[in-house]
């Protein structure tokens, strides 16, 4: 009987394992023998499925019996393929074009009968973008960046700084990496990311920053916004008004699963236009977008790549009522100062669920998690889960980069590289120098004469600043940072120095305390409104002294962290000895005879003995700034913030306690409120708006004053969105109350795109308007029109003034592009 149960059971395993058995199918994509990497391949009536490599090259495991495989890809016909598996079967398709190619196109007279169906699109945008309440879905994310070539002038620039020939291998993959992650969306606008695997080639600590939130372009809406790689969002071409815009030509008419599919290609009128060129598919009857093959180029103005090609394929997830993207792929080649390199990301996307019953609970401002063990994955993991198939150029990449990381993690090598590296060579003089000792993630830096810190000022005369730093940091991201600062004055014979020490302990709340101690020469306003290289250049040359010094002795005690999300805490506390400084040279390169150098008093430039007498003062700030329900990401060791639609606002209170032999007294409470707006096409809008009171004034110095980033020099280099072009640096400080509002719109080109010359420049259009109220000035305007990013890093400002004695003033500012 045990003998006959036995047998029984060995028969039903048998079967079952019969049953469980699968089989690998596997071969090649090609169109007229020409590989076709990322087409999908999708088991008919699952949602299971792999995509082709970069090769053509694709693997999927099943079960024994019969399937139906479904190719499809961007710009060819659907093909299936019926197939009965007992073994491992290769299996190579040839897909077919899908109509005609671009140079093909021929334009006729009257409206081209797309026009009609863009139309149709157009008006069931809001459906297709409303008919979907929730859904979940898994993602597959492959990133991939090659470095072509690069010229003889970089490796001989790379030999110069570093000391080190250019090693050759570093050429071909410079970036690879692959991300699984669960993607949760929820109307309105409810979304929410999960990265449960990441695996970076060469870097086992490292997470993919692959997220498909980035990558799934809604077509149905009115702009794209592309992030980085362009300053102005991209038309898309079911714009409400795309044929303001676009030209559209249909190619042809397909018919898939007995549904005819047009295929239309999309010209921008106007060629620098924010607007994409290309293909995009539209199901008849329906008008619904079943695949985009759209592209851009330098002619739109993108940043750090020279075209951008952006690929997306629908398909039907229940019956022919629910179509979904099951693959985006954005690839894009770039050439910069001679160096040549292309790349790619690609995600597949499958399990949707259009029924998972989210709760609203379940979204925050949480929009990426990456779990803690996710790069704990280890090949076998990878090599059963991913759904494509590694190309020869990726493995040896994984392979070789993975082999030379266990050889770099070992203490020998670390110590032998930190040996060659940390030599002394003559160049450093110049440009710095930098110790490490890799292994304990110690570095000290020291600047070079370059960098350093070498002036001239009517108080100290030829002065060197000399500033250095050291850091010691831990693999969970929190560090211990020491500074320091000397500073000498060759004609006052003064010896000035500092030296801080910050522990950031919690880099998921920004936490750090810090201690600083000092005997310094300072600016009045120490938000350093003049440049020390700018003043030198003045007062050698133009006979201008703008800078008015002082010298500062105490201690200081700062704290910052994040108490909840976004609102954020920071606290300081210092006593301080303020002592006076005079002029102590004159001497000049170019001398104007009918001006003479200002005293170092700001507030009388004809004082030159008595500016004020030394004095103590013990102060406390606390300043909280709240941005609600601000957005942010989340890796395991840190946090990293996105943004928020809500303004910044912050408020602030100092107090100068007249203790421990101190005298300052007063009380200082303040408030601002600065957002940057996104306008569309029409740009971006950014405003600043801050003002404060002194509530006690028993005992206030000059240096407590409130000050403004003013300007009386061509060169602007504060902050464009807290600064006056025309207003002098120390006159109308504030000693009772204050107002001062800023606003700037950046067009992005909307306008000088269409210039030619200027398009040449790559510059764009700003205006601004500044407004400063105080107990010490009424009512005083500004009014700056630009042109910013010239040449991709300059900024040129006409500036008007009015205010001060009931003048207008006018002039020319220049300064470094800065983006809101």
């Amino acid at each position: 009987m045990i003998k006959q149960t036995l047998i029984v059971f060995i028969f039903f395993v048998s079967l079952i394992n019969l049953n469980a058995q699968t089989f690998v199918v596997k071969g090649k994509v090609t169109n007229n023998s020409e590989a076709l990497p990322f087409v999908t391949i999708a088991v008919k009536g699952t949602q299971n499925g792999v995509i082709s490599n970069d090769l053509g090259n694709y693997e999927i495991s099943l079960g024994k019996g019969t399937h139906t495989l479904v190719f499809q890809y961007v710009g060819f016909s659907k093909t299936e393929k019926v197939i009965e598996l007992s073994k491992n079967l290769n299996l190579d398709v040839d897909l077919k074009s899908a109509g005609v190619s671009l140079n093909e196109v021929v334009v006729k007279a009257g409206e081209d009968p797309s026009y009609p169906i863009i139309r149709k699109a157009i008006k069931k945008r809001s459906y297709y973008n409303n008919h979907i309440e929730e859904y979940t879905c898994q993602s597959y994310i492959k990133g991939l960046q090659r470095l072509i070539s690069v010229p003889e002038k970089f490796k001989k620039l790379v030999k110069l700084t570093t000391g080190e020939k250019f090693d050759s291998t570093q050429l071909g993959v410079i970036y690879l990496s692959e991300s699984e992650s669960n993607y949760y969306f929820k109307k309105p606008n409810l979304q929410k990311e999960i990265m449960f695997s990441s695996r970076v080639s060469g870097n086992n600590q490292a997470f993919s920053f692959n997220q498909l939130s980035q990558m799934q372009f809604n077509f149905n809406q009115n702009l794209i916004s592309i992030g980085q790689i362009s300053d102005r969002p991209i038309v898309s071409p079911l714009n409400k008004t795309a044929f303001l815009y676009y030209k559209f030509y249909l190619l042809d008419s397909l018919f898939e699963d007995g549904k005819k599919i047009n295929k239309i290609l999309v010209k921008p009128k106007r060629k620098t236009d924010p607007c994409f060129t290309g293909i995009i598919y539209i199901q008849d009857k329906t008008w619904r977008l079943t695949g985009a093959d759209l592209r851009l180029t330098k002619d739109q103005k993108i940043n750090f790549v020279d075209t951008l090609t952006i690929k997306q394929l629908h398909a039907s997830v229940i019956g022919d009522s629910i179509w979904m993207p099951v693959n985006h792929n954005f690839s894009f080649s770039f050439k910069f100062m001679g160096i040549i390199g292309n790349g790619y990301f690609n995600a597949s996307i499958k399990n949707y669920n259009l029924k998972p019953g989210l709760k609203k609970e379940f979204f925050s401002n949480e929009l990426l998690v990456i779990n803690d063990s996710a790069n704990k994955k280890d090949s076998t993991y990878w090599l059963k889960n991913r759904p494509t198939p590694l190309t020869v150029e990726e493995t040896k990449d994984y392979k070789k980069k993975d082999s030379i990381e266990k050889v770099e993690s070992t203490d020998r090598y670390k110590d032998s590289v930190d040996h060659k590296r940390n030599r002394y060579r003559p160049n450093n003089f110049f440009t710095g120098y930098t110790y490490q000792i890799t292994k304990k993630r110690f570095t000290v830096s020291l600047p070079g004469i370059i960098t350093s810190g070498v002036q001239y000022n009517t108080v100290e005369g030829l002065n060197l600043s000399y500033n250095l730093s050291a850091t010691k940091a831990y693999e969970n991201n929190t560090k211990h940072v020491f500074d320091g600062r000397v500073r000498y004055g060759f004609s006052n014979f003064l010896w000035g120095g500092e030296v801080g020490y910050n522990y950031f302990y919690n880099p998921k709340k920004f936490s750090r305390i810090g201690v600083r101690v000092k005997s310094i020469a300072e600016q009045y306003n120490q938000q350093d409104p003049i440049a020390p290289l700018v003043n030198s250049l003045y007062t050698l040359l133009m006979n201008e002294n703008y800078m008015k010094l002082f010298k500062e002795s105490g201690a200081e005690v700062n704290y910052f962290t994040e108490l909840v999300n976004g609102v954020f805490l920071s606290a300081n506390t210092k006593y301080v000895e303020r002592a006076a400084l005079k002029n102590t040279e004159d001497r000049l390169l170019i001398d104007n005879n009918s001006k003479l150098f200002t005293s170092n008093d700001p507030r009388n430039e004809n004082n030159f003995d008595s500016l004020f007498t030394t004095n103590r003062a013990y102060t406390a700030e606390i300043l909280f700034s709240f941005r609600f329900k601000q957005r942010f990401v989340t890796t395991p060791n840190e946090k990293i913030i996105v943004g928020s639609k809500y303004p910044r606002l912050v408020v602030g209170y100092k107090k100068a306690f007249p203790v421990f032999n101190t005298v300052a007294d007063y009380d200082l409470a303040t408030g601002s409120v600065s957002d940057v707006i996104n306008m569309g096409l029409f740009g971006r809008l950014g405003y600043r708006v801050r003002g404060g009171a002194y509530v006690n004034t028993a005992k206030l110095f000059f240096m407590d004053f409130k000050y403004f980033l003013g300007n009386q020099t061509i060169f602007n280099t504060n902050d464009y969105l807290s600064s006056y072009r025309l207003l002098p640096y120390y006159t109308y400080s504030a000693d009772k109350w204050f107002l001062e509002a800023h606003a700037e719109h950046h067009f992005n080109g909307f306008i000088l795109n269409k210039l030619p010359l200027l398009k040449k420049l790559s510059a764009q259009e700003v205006a601004g308007i500044h407004f400063l109220s105080s107990n010490n000035l009424k009512d005083y305007y500004e009014i700056n029109f630009g042109l910013e990013n010239i040449f991709r890093v300059l900024r040129v400002d006409y500036v008007l003034g009015y205010g001060i004695e009931n003048k207008v003033r006018h002039g020319f500012t220049i300064g470094i592009n800065t983006r809101l």
